[in-house]
């Protein structure tokens, strides 16, 4: 019965409406009825048969289904049914059928088999596969414009990785395009135009195959994703991108908040060794996502850096450190914020009781370390400098301190580095940071201060210091695109800075450093 199912279903496919279907099997009959000639009788009727007896065969169908790859077993199979010589058939019958007839009467058969060829068939130009050519060439214009980017390039071979779709023509346009398949696509190449693709499987592709350029989607979701991940643009067409892959040594992680609020949780990776740093963690309803990506990636915690002391950013590392169910915290980095400093200025919404928590289960620990400002730590290939913790710069400020005191600091490689902020967020801040450090704040990617909702005013430089190629947001779509939040307005101006926005909305998000 499924054999049955399959085999009419490829029929419908490749004969559409049956009308030919039946056309031709009259051919076939009248023809074993009119043709005496035996080799006319082989070569036109029972090769049809034979080819026909071929194709709806259940062994042939068996046979094929172990021989050919699963993904694309049907366009295949459909293609046997190329070999049977329909029009071939059909025509002949018609002359055959026309040999009998003479003057008028062969004329109105000539014109009543056009026309019936005609209504049973379907114009061409009509179907949704037939389109204008978009160049003299008649390839699809991304395709042309691909090759417009190379052009000027020297090399004799340019190794390339490309969706099925546009593969075949690069390689006809351009002989220099290598690629490391042919019409049977591995499962990485999938990822290049996957709506959420993984682009360490391309670059582990791209190294194993020795390819230098890959083109993806360049729909924003997919092409941002890539971007992240440290991919370099070369250059994009209207549907595509043309990017150089990028192997991190790190791989930073944000994670949303489980409540659906605001807050911050990163996990930072070293792709070698597995050093794991971990960033706030959220409040208290994200501990399960901060236990199970601490566990995903071997439980062990490295260095654990708390910002600041607001249950957003605080209470999943709490709840944690005092029952670590198997979870093994190395050292911790917090910013030293004087307890009565804090509670002589402590607003109701300033969490008091999420800083009482952290001073009593961290009292007597020997891993917990108080940050100064131009503190460094180094993890192999990983650099961390430090420009703000709670000292006399964040007194002077004067100005929500228990914000302020946030712990600012850059976290490199050699290749790419990304600035975190915390909450610290006023115009005192930003010019410090700014008249201070200088250029020592240009980062590829930027953890917006204060979840970029009343964060470091436009006007201090301090967004085009920093430069950013990639600006986050911690935050999810109720504070980034309400009228009762600054976050859109300074969203709004990174873009024009040239900057990808990145939110909750596309978390978990993946940059690579």
């Amino acid at each position: 019965m499924v054999l049955l199912k399959y085999f009419f279903s490829m029929t419908k496919a490749y004969w559409g409406n049956l009308g030919f279907a039946f056309l031709f099997t009259v051919a076939l009959i009248a023809l074993l009825v009119l043709e005496k000639e035996k080799i006319k009788r082989y070569i036109v009727v029972w090769y049809s048969l034979f080819v026909l007896v071929f194709i709806y065969n259940p062994i042939t169908l068996l046979v094929c289904r172990k021989l050919l790859e699963p993904t694309t077993f049907d366009q295949y199979y459909l293609r046997f049914f190329a070999l049977i010589p329909v029009m071939v058939v059909i025509a002949y019958m018609f002359t055959l059928l026309l040999k009998r007839l003479n003057g008028i009467k062969k004329l109105a058969g000539v014109i009543g088999a056009c026309a019936l060829i005609a209504v049973l068939g379907n114009c061409i130009y009509t179907e949704d596969w037939f389109t204008k050519a978009e160049n003299r060439n008649k390839v699809p214009q991304d395709v042309v414009t691909i090759c417009d980017l190379f052009a000027e390039d020297d090399s004799e071979v340019i190794r390339i990785m490309a969706p099925q779709d546009i593969a075949v023509y690069l390689r006809q346009m351009d002989s220099r395009f290598s690629m490391p398949y042919s019409r049977s696509l591995p499962d990485e190449a999938y990822e290049l135009t996957n709506e959420k693709p993984d682009p360490s499987e391309v670059v582990k592709y791209a190294k194993e195959n020795n390819v230098s350029y890959v083109v993806v989607s360049a729909v924003d979701g997919v092409l941002n994703t890539y971007l992240n991940y440290g991919f370099k643009l070369y250059g994009r067409t209207a549907h595509y991108a043309v990017l150089i892959p990028f192997e991190p040594t790190w791989i930073l992680t944000e994670y949303p908040m489980a409540s659906g609020d605001q807050g911050i949780c990163y996990t930072m990776e070293n792709t070698s060794d597995g050093t794991l740093i971990v960033i706030d963690g959220g409040d208290a309803a994200n501990e399960q996502t901060v236990r199970d990506a601490i566990n995903k990636r071997g439980g062990t915690v490295d260095a654990w850096i708390v910002t600041h002391y607001h249950q957003d950013h605080v209470d999943s590392f709490n709840a944690i450190y005092a029952d670590p169910q198997g979870i093994d915290i190395k050292e911790v980095y917090a910013t030293p914020l004087d307890a009565d400093k804090f509670y002589s200025v402590a607003q109701e919404w300033d969490d008091v009781d999420s800083f009482d928590t952290f001073k009593e289960i961290t009292k007597d620990a020997d891993n917990i370390n108080y940050v100064s400002r131009d503190d460094v730590l180094t993890f192999d290939d990983l650099t961390i400098t430090f420009f703000n913790a709670y000292d006399d710069v964040v007194i002077d400020c004067g100005e929500d301190i228990p914000n302020n005191d946030s712990l600012v600091f850059k976290m490199e490689t050699p290749m790419r580095s990304v600035l975190i902020c915390g909450d610290c967020h006023s115009r005192y801040m930003a010019d410090y940071l700014v008249n201070t450090y200088g250029d020592k704040l240009k980062s590829d990617i930027l953890q917006c201060g204060h979840h970029g909702n009343n964060s470091m005013p436009e006007d201090t430089g301090f967004y085009e210091t920093v430069a950013p190629e990639a600006a986050i947001f911690d935050t999810p779509d109720k504070i980034m695109t309400s009228p009762n939040y600054t976050a859109g307005a300074l969203a709004a101006y990174l873009q024009q800075m040239g900057s990808r926005i990145i939110w909750y909305k596309s978390a978990p998000n993946v940059f690579g450093l």
